[in-house]
């Protein structure tokens, strides 16, 4: 469980990426044998209305394809929105600021099934839930954070931890 994180040497800190520029932070170099990922973000924002995504990779590239996961909001009227081309964290218009995290857990190491679990604050007045899974070509070596067209990130930081 996650409360065991702290046996078996616990959890590698990656280094804090930015997110005042650009449109995607990638984290590489992620070791064999790896099984769970926090992928952590904190004031990501972007210069336009964006859904911020989570993709995997393996030392093919990442992969855009064969996800099923479905984020929802949680206020009056709840957005349901589903994907297959990413982990999808939330939705926010220009400016809006996310916080959260995005647990990923390998299922199962001989067909590389990773299993997600997101959640999520937009500026402050809505929380975004999701879960969903991805099996990849491969071990997973890497993933990237971006929004899902492409959009300009103008605020935050994001950073994995391993184990």
């Amino acid at each position: 469980g996650l409360l065991g994180f702290a046996t078996a040497g616990g959890l590698t800190l990656g280094t804090e990426q930015a997110t005042t520029s650009g449109t995607s932070v990638t984290f590489g170099s992620i070791p064999a044998g790896t099984k769970v990922i926090i992928v952590t973000f904190q004031g990501v924002s972007f210069t336009a209305s964006a859904t911020l995504r989570v993709q995997l990779g393996d030392a093919g590239g990442i992969e855009t394809t064969g996800y099923v996961t479905t984020t929802s909001s949680v206020e009056a009227v709840p957005a349901l929105y589903a994907s297959t081309a990413e982990f999808t964290i939330g939705r926010g218009v220009a400016g809006d600021i996310s916080s959260g995290q995005l647990i990923l857990t390998l299922l199962n190491s001989s067909t590389f099934l990773w299993t997600g679990l997101s959640i999520s604050k937009q500026s402050t007045t809505l929380v975004h839930v999701g879960a969903g899974d991805k099996a990849l070509s491969a071990e997973l070596t890497q993933l990237t954070i971006s929004g899902v067209a492409g959009e300009t990130f103008d605020a935050g930081s994001v950073n994995i931890a391993y184990q």
